[in-house]
């Protein structure tokens, strides 16, 4: 950058000199024309200079770059996804059971993905208390597990 700067002060510099030194006429007009492309050359140098080659290889690493950033992003978002929608389910059968005043200790719940849906589902539950006939319904009915998917731990 401060060459490119540099080369345009001096053809600037020999540019002025060169048109007050030289006489009035037609010397002077093909002067000012020499003038001007020393000076468009000098202000062009950068793009004169320019490694096309080095330019495509450098826009095919960022594109890399940036297809693998993306695809982290897809894949930290998809499992950001999968967090919540575990979390929701846990906190809708601890609600339930609330309400229903069972004495439930936790809820342990576990999402698949679906690659046809592209969407992540219900899939295995573990609940922290007695068998209870009615919020294995529940959870069968509302949030799509089976009771073979259902795994009861009552440790009292």
């Amino acid at each position: 950058m401060r060459r490119w700067i540099v080369s345009i002060t001096a053809a600037s510099l020999l540019a002025a000199i060169a048109m007050t030194l030289t006489p009035t006429g037609r010397v002077k007009q093909v002067t000012r024309l020499a003038c001007g492309l020393m000076c468009a050359l000098a202000v062009a140098g950068p793009l004169v200079r320019l490694d096309l080659d080095g330019l495509a290889s450098s826009m095919a690493l960022y594109e890399q770059r940036a297809e693998s950033i993306t695809s982290q992003a897809e894949e930290e978002t998809k499992m950001m996804d999968r967090t919540y929608i575990e979390d929701r389910c846990e906190a809708y059968i601890l609600a339930k059971a609330a309400e229903a005043e069972l004495a439930v200790d936790g809820v342990d719940l576990s999402a698949r993905w679906d690659e046809e849906d592209l969407v992540w589902y219900p899939w295995t539950v573990t609940v922290d208390a007695a068998y209870n006939r009615w919020l294995a319904d529940l959870i069968e009915g509302s949030l799509g597990i089976p009771a073979v998917r259902q795994d009861w731990r009552d440790d009292g």
